[in-house]
This record gives structure tokens, C-alpha cells and sequence, in this order.
């Protein structure tokens, strides 16, 4: 008698929790389930159909009720029609970057849930160095708008509520960049750069402090825990005290400290694999006669079971590209992720979204050879988080979308019911960047265009000044996007295309008039500095109501002082130009230096480049000095 109640009880606490769920997918999608529609969960594949009028939904979690709402939107009232969707991966999971400044405020990580849900994800990480609240640890995050344990514990219910996996996304060695200003007063336990001191009792402490809030916070048992990229690890305070130690103990030796400290808390870490793939890969010696590696038993062994191994790969174009480090991937006794596939738009302020479905496809196609189970997809916003998340929204669905093998006519359709917006519209977005035709690179005239000095002009050997006739197309074909739920990305691109269809070739048009002596191009050239300002001023604007519609308000200091300096640095360029053609000033020096078509490295399609560091295109004096993967 009181098991069939408490299965009656449970049964109703289900109803009522999908009623609450189907409210908010109704309000996110515009969209009301017909009142006689059958729903019901089967732990089986989604199914929904429609016959003789009669809407029938069966589906397996409760993420699935989402991705139902979108199918039977986009099909709408009409005909009769079935459709059944299991993904062949267990997991597919959106990775975005909330460390480069820009950290996701909680509503934009809610509406992403939802979306996620609807288009055939499982799981969700937000990439937080220190962008966390760390129990004990006050200079953690300090000042960053890191996510505090209370809104970490909400988005985790949240996530919850919509069946998505809300996995901490976290570093353990490298990556503390932000942290090293505090390492003399505070944490004390750097080894040089940016990385941890390995071994050091205050580095066990401080991870221990971060595993102990994020377990509190997460209801996953699933945390990455980073480690890749320390390739300086043991070269400084650790030589110091300990001499030459082969980096590959300590990278083993540190992993197995942070293994036991996740265990204490019941968590399985996921690491990123490059620091251990690459120690055989670079090593002739792993190599046979045809080029073929094999990791040593000796290095396997000491990679713990309990760890999950994600390969990051992005940029190829061709499933045979990853075949050869999957393969490596295969010789560990670990269970693997792949990172294949990101939405590129660490580039600037606009994505390369047909790259990314691009590399996606590719990759996607790579795992499926290799039964991988547990695909990625990463939104990274390195050098300052410029790109908006949701301008990446063709991109990540089209991820997900190829992950469940679904084709791209119902790609653009269900895109168009999820957005209002016509996919291949969307996709124009990125026509700042290629020009409309260059889709196979990353080169980013968009931001170097912006950026680069109009007298220094360290990247006008590379712009081509017929070529900003291409902003102006740009422009054009995001004009009448400018409203809708994402108006803001479309009316903030609107702007930039503005100042760069003028800017672009601003240094090259001074540097040739000023050789010629041309003073009525000189004065041209003034004057349509003074518009570039007011324009500048009316993008700042655009950006800024953006940033603050999906970050929180941190990190944005970092964006207006350097736009900030970039319209000063014009005003100052103008004033010194109209000097000089008053007669007040003799020269002006930048303008007669020449510039070497060498200097600028990264070369790619139509003359492009992919100039990375907004302070290395703006001038080569910003630095002590930097490498090429800086630029």
C-alpha cells in the first residue's frame, strides 16, 4: 500500500517538475505544446510524431522535452510526420571560456542551458581559471567577477532542471596567469610563469581549498582539472630546489597528488592530454622506421586509470588529419574525450563560423572511426574575450547537430525556429573576417583593421586598400538584422564594419600622401580620421550595451581602455597631421620610416593575416618581447 503511494507521490512530483519545464521551454521558444499532446518518458530514443492530428512524444531524460518543443515548432500544425534522434556519442559537451575577461553573467549561462537542451547537448563547462570563489583563497578571482558559490550552486539546479550536466571546468598547474601578481604576497607557490610549484605543500593546499568549494557547489562528479600547456614546468623555482628533474616525473608526480585530493572528494578529473601525448610524440626515439609512435609502457603505467584523457584538436580540415593522434590516444588504458572542433572566434570581435562547421565536421567524423564516445566543443575567447558567446550560435548547433547526424536542411529550419534568424543570413556574420569567400583560415583583417596604428602601420603591408570594399558588403548583409533576440551582435558588427570601411587602409593612404607631399590628400585623410572617431565612439557604445547584455560588468574595463586608446591615439594622429599641414610641425617620422613586408608573419589567404595580440598590431614597441603564438 505505501509503495503504491510513494510511486503515486513521485509520479506527480514528476508531472509537476515537467509542467514548470515546459512552461519555460514554451516561453524560450515561442511555442505551446497542443493541449491533448501524449508525452511520456520511456528511457528509450526521442521519438516525436505527429498522425491524424495527434501529437505523441516519447523521449528518454528530461533534456529531451526541449529538443521535442523545437521539432514539433519547426514542423509546425500541418501534415503528419515522425521523427526518432539518438546521438551515437554519450557525450556531447559545450566547453565556453569565462577567464578572458569575459565571465558569463547567470542569465546568459541559463538562456545557453535551455538552448543546449533544445539542440542535442548533454553537458556544459564553463572554463574558470580563477574566475570561482575558493573557500579561504580571498585574492582567488579577486576583483575578476568570479562566479560566487551561490550562483554556482544555482546554475548547477538549474542545469539540473533542464537534464544538462553542469561540469566544473577548472586549472591545476598552468594557466594563472591572472593569480601571479599575488604570488609574492599571497600564494607563494609559482614554480615561473604562469605555472604551479610542483611538489610545494601551499600548491596541495590552495587545489585542495578549489575541490573542496567546487564540490559543494557541483552536483557532477565529473571535474576537469586542465593541466595542459606547462611546458616550462620545473624550469624555475623548482630548479631551484630541486635541480634538473625530467618534466615528465613531475608532471606525473603532481597529477598523482591532485588524484588523491579528488578522490577525498569523490570527483573523477578529466585532464587535457598534450602534456603527456606530446612527451612520446616529440621523442624520435617512440618513433619505428615508418613514423609510427608508440608510447612506452613505462609512460603508460603511470597515467592513473581513474583519469579521463580529453585530446584537444581544432584546426584540421580533414578527418584523415586526426588519425594519427588518435591513435596515440589509444595506446592509454584511459577512457578519452575529444576536444575536436571550436567555434572560432579568439580572433576578435567577429567568429569564422564556416571554419568552425568546417573542423567540426571533420573531427566529428575522426571520432566516429575511432569509437569515441565523449565529443567537445569549445568556445575559447583568448586575448580578451571580444566575440559575443551568442554569435557563435550557428556554429555550436551545428556541433550538436552533426554530432546526432542530422542533416543540414533540418539544421537551417530548426535554427530558424530556435533564433528568428535565417541560418545562412547568420552566417554572414563572419564576412568581416573572409571576405566572403576566405573560409578555410583564421586570418582576422577585423581586428587587425581596427587596431592597427594609422602612422606606425606594423600591418600595412598586409592590407590591401581596394580590399574594404569587403566591409562594406559586410555591412550590407547584416543590415536588416539589426532586430530580434540577438539585434545587439548584428547592430555592434553593423558598427565595427562602419569604422573599418573608412579605417582599413587609413596608415597606407597617409604613408603614400605624405612620400607624395600630397597635401589635399593629407587633408582628406584628416577629415576622415575625425569621422573614424565618430564612429569609433558610436561602436564603443554598440559594444559596451553588448558586453553587459551577456557578461558580467568585470573584464569590460580591459575592452574600453583599449578602444579607449585607440581613439585617443587617433585624435592625437589627427592633431599632429593637421600640424603638420599648418605648417607647425616639419615632419612627421612614422610616416617616412619604411615598412618590411617580413615583419609581419602569419600569412594567410587573399594577403590576410592572423594577427592575434591587439598590442602587437597596434605597436611593436607594447613589449620586452613575445612570441610568434602571442601575435
Amino acid at each position: 500500500m505505501m509503495q503504491a503511494i510513494y510511486k503515486e507521490q513521485a509520479e506527480r512530483q514528476k508531472m509537476m517538475q515537467n509542467r514548470k519545464m515546459i512552461q519555460e521551454i514554451e516561453r524560450e521558444l515561442d511555442y505551446t505544446f497542443p493541449v491533448d499532446a501524449e508525452i511520456i518518458q520511456t528511457g528509450e530514443t526521442l521519438r516525436v510524431e505527429r498522425a491524424a492530428g495527434k501529437v505523441r512524444v516519447s523521449y528518454a531524460d528530461k533534456r529531451e522535452l526541449a529538443r521535442a518543443a523545437l521539432i514539433l515548432k519547426t514542423n509546425g500544425a500541418g501534415s503528419d510526420f515522425t521523427i526518432e534522434e539518438k546521438s551515437g556519442f554519450q557525450d556531447v559537451c559545450l566547453m565556453i571560456d569565462c577567464s578572458r575577461n569575459a565571465v558569463k553573467n547567470v542569465e546568459t549561462v541559463k538562456k545557453l542551458i535551455r538552448n543546449l537542451a533544445m539542440i542535442g547537448y548533454t553537458s556544459l563547462m564553463l572554463y574558470t581559471e580563477d574566475t570561482y570563489e575558493v573557500d579561504d583563497e580571498p585574492m582567488f578571482g579577486y576583483l575578476r567577477g568570479k562566479y560566487t558559490k551561490a550562483e554556482m550552486k544555482e546554475l548547477d539546479a538549474y542545469a539540473n532542471e533542464w537534464g544538462i550536466e553542469l561540469i566544473p571546468c577548472i586549472q591545476t598547474l598552468a594557466h594563472f596567469n591572472q593569480l601571479a601578481r599575488y604570488k609574492y604576497s599571497h600564494f607563494k607557490c609559482f614554480d615561473c610563469s604562469d605555472i604551479l610549484l610542483a611538489g610545494e605543500e601551499r600548491t596541495y593546499e590552495l587545489i585542495e581549498n578549489m575541490f573542496k568549494t567546487l564540490s559543494e557547489c557541483y552536483t557532477s562528479k565529473r571535474i576537469h582539472i586542465g593541466m595542459d600547456e606547462a611546458w616550462l614546468l620545473g624550469r624555475g623555482k623548482y630548479f631551484d630546489k630541486n635541480g634538473l628533474v625530467d618534466r615528465f616525473e613531475i608532471l606525473c608526480s603532481h597529477l598523482q597528488k591532485i588524484c588523491a585530493i579528488a578522490k577525498k572528494y569523490g570527483l573523477k578529473p578529466i585532464i587535457w592530454s598534450d602534456m603527456f601525448w606530446r612527451t612520446a610524440y616529440a621523442d624520435e626515439n617512440c618513433r619505428d622506421a615508418n613514423g609510427k609512435v608508440t608510447i612506452p609502457e613505462t609512460v603508460l603505467k603511470k597515467i592513473p586509470r581513474e583519469v579521463t584523457l580529453c585530446h584537444w584538436d581544432y584546426q584540421e580540415l580533414t578527418a584523415d588529419a586526426y588519425v594519427e593522434k588518435l591513435e596515440i590516444h589509444q595506446q592509454f588504458a584511459n577512457e578519452v574525450w575529444f576536444a575536436g572542433g571550436t567555434a572560432w572566434c579568439n580572433r576578435g570581435f567577429i567568429p569564422f563560423l564556416t571554419y568552425s562547421t568546417q573542423t567540426a565536421e571533420a573531427a566529428i567524423e575522426a571520432a566516429k572511426k575511432f569509437g569515441i564516445k565523449s565529443l567537445m566543443e569549445t568556445v575559447w575567447g583568448d586575448n580578451g574575450g571580444e566575440c559575443s558567446l551568442f554569435a557563435n550560435m550557428p556554429a555550436i548547433m551545428h556541433y550538436a547537430y552533426t554530432a546526432r547526424g542530422i542533416g543540414k536542411e533540418r539544421l537551417e529550419k530548426e535554427f530558424q525556429a530556435l533564433t528568428g534568424y535565417d541560418y545562412r543570413e547568420y552566417m554572414r556574420l563572419e564576412e568581416a573576417q573572409t571576405f566572403g569567400k576566405y573560409t578555410e583560415d583564421i586570418g582576422n583583417p577585423a581586428k587587425y583593421g581596427l587596431y592597427n596604428d594609422v602612422f606606425l602601420g606594423y600591418a600595412d603591408t598586409a592590407i590591401n586598400a581596394e580590399d574594404k570594399k569587403y566591409f562594406t558588403k559586410a555591412k550590407q548583409a547584416i543590415a536588416h538584422l539589426k532586430n530580434g533576440q540577438y539585434g545587439y551582435i548584428f547592430e555592434s558588427a553593423y558598427a565595427l564594419n562602419e569604422v573599418l570601411e573608412l579605417k582599413y587602409d587609413m596608415g597606407v593612404r597617409l604613408r603614400q600622401a605624405y612620400r607624395e607631399k600630397d597635401k589635399t590628400e593629407l587633408k582628406n585623410c584628416a577629415d576622415d580620421l575625425s569621422e573614424i572617431i565618430g564612429l569609433l565612439e558610436r561602436f564603443i557604445e554598440s559594444y559596451r550595451k553588448q558586453w553587459l547584455k551577456e557578461n558580467k560588468p568585470n573584464g569590460l574595463e580591459v575592452q574600453e581602455i583599449r578602444l579607449g586608446g585607440l581613439k585617443e591615439r587617433l585624435t592625437g594622429c589627427r592633431e599632429r597631421l593637421i600640424a603638420y599641414l599648418n605648417g607647425e610641425i616639419e615632419e612627421i617620422p612614422e610616416l617616412g620610416e619604411k615598412l618590411l613586408p617580413e615583419a609581419v608573419s602569419r600569412k594567410r589567404a587573399g594577403n590576410r593575416v592572423d594577427l592575434f595580440s591587439h598590442e602587437a598590431i597596434a605597436s611593436v614597441g607594447a613589449f620586452d618581447g613575445f612570441t610568434e603564438v602571442d601575435v
